[in-house]
């Protein structure tokens, strides 16, 4: 099988070791043949191990699409603000787009690139990848039987982890809402791209509440200093000490992101001065730690679900009460389990149990994977209606982000429909 050709924007942490490394390790389904990126390790680092001339590396994406068409698709792997105008130029430079999620920053950026998508006649597909899983494809399925009749309510959970959260939200790329986004949408847009594909309708009414609780100048221990490795009075005894978080042994993710030399020395080398250094309580992070998102959906169901800053483990969490039974799932573990209400069995019903286990490594539980073969395959079949209505799919998740959020900062609850209508 011929594999789809694709130029490859962003060689940071996602472009390479997701997208870049899926393309190595599936050569059949997607290739990369030029690259755009204004670091000049990391543009090497992509063009070596893709085998891309230097004629087709480039500095910046602007330079990119001005030349004649490099391939028949993008793989847009920016940062966040970046999205809107690196998106729509790969559009009108007439390439199919492959965009990493958030889709933009606004909701007019998210509603320009659908339009000029349509415009132009050309593809594109979010980067929301839990559609994709085996887990969460079972999960619809099961729905979509009937298996627990019509769903009357849904919870779900995403647990971030305080380190992952310490990590991308305090000391990270996300962790000012100004400079990227608010957390429901920088992290949870997955979540809300998700609960609209299971439901199939869109939301109607929305509310959320939720702060930043932890990680606040007020709870720093006292003699902090601006980097941990200054000598901080609590470093044997704090969680979140950057010298033992980056500077120990393994060089894996999210370690992997400080220095492009992932050797020890290296890595702790630059704890002095790089972001991820600081103590967690002197940052500038603006991005909540607690939310909670209640919403009505167009067919009657409500659902509630929750980010947690604060806990051990990431992992998701959800269930499904319908008319007929429920349905309870785990996705890190693959347990789903369905029961159905029975005449007189008050305690224990039969259930029906699946262990799910994902046929492709990486990121997001298989679904990066899932989600680039759809891709290609909608690409190599010239199934361009598919994309798109996956694409009016998650222009209404990213939009249920944006709704949740006025509805936190502005307490109040928020009409979706005639808010955030999502006809362009």
């Amino acid at each position: 099988m011929k594999p789809i050709e694709a130029v490859l924007v962003g060689a940071g942490q996602r472009g390479t070791d997701a997208f870049g490394n899926l393309a190595l390790k599936n050569p059949d389904e997607l290739k990369f043949t030029a690259v755009a990126e204004p670091h000049e390790g990391r543009r090497k680092r992509f063009a070596e191990q893709h085998g891309i001339p230097v004629e087709r590396q480039f500095t910046s994406w602007k330079e990119m699409f001005a030349q004649p068409l490099l391939a028949p698709a993008c793989v847009n792997a920016t940062m966040d603000l970046e999205h809107l105008e690196s998106a729509t130029a790969a559009l009108e430079a007439g390439y199919d787009l492959f965009l990493e999620k958030p889709m933009a920053t606004t909701v007019e950026g998210c509603r320009e690139i659908v339009r000029v998508a349509r415009k132009t006649g050309r593809a594109v597909m979010i980067c929301t990848p839990l559609r994709f899983t085996p887990f969460y494809k079972k999960v619809k399925e099961q729905i979509d039987a009937g298996a627990i009749g019509r769903p009357l309510a849904v919870s779900m959970s995403e647990n971030v982890a305080s380190w992952h959260f310490a990590h991308s939200f305090v000391r990270g790329n996300w962790g000012v809402v100004e400079k990227s986004g608010p957390l429901i949408l920088t992290k949870c847009c997955h979540d809300m791209d998700l609960v609209r594909w299971l439901l199939d309708v869109p939301p109607v009414e929305v509310n959320s509440r939720g702060d930043l609780l932890l990680f606040r100048r007020e709870n720093m221990p006292e003699g902090a200093p601006k980097f941990c490795i200054e000598g901080c009075p609590v470093a044997e005894t704090c969680a979140f000490n950057a010298e033992k978080l980056y500077g120990g042994e393994t060089s894996e993710w999210p370690v992997s992101v400080i220095s492009l030399d992932k050797s020890r020395e290296a890595r702790r080398a630059v704890l002095g001065t790089s972001p991820f250094g600081r103590c967690v309580y002197r940052c500038d992070n603006t991005a909540v730690d607690e939310q909670i998102v209640v919403a009505t959906f167009a067919n009657g169901t409500l659902v509630d679900f929750a980010v947690r800053a604060h806990t051990v483990y990431p992992y998701r969490t959800i269930r499904v009460l319908g008319s007929e039974g429920e349905l309870s799932g785990h996705a890190e573990r693959g347990v789903i389990k369905v029961q159905r209400f029975v005449a007189a069995n008050w305690s224990d019903p039969e259930s029906l149990e699946f262990n799910i286990t994902n046929d492709e490594a990486g990121a997001h539980m298989g679904g990066d994977a899932g989600g680039i073969k759809h891709f290609t395959r909608c690409l190599r079949e010239d199934n361009r209606a598919e994309l798109d209505r996956g694409l009016q799919i998650a222009l209404e998740g990213h939009l249920l982000s944006f709704a949740a959020e006025a509805a936190r900062a502005e307490n109040r609850t928020v009409n979706f429909a005639s808010e955030f209508n999502t006809a362009l």
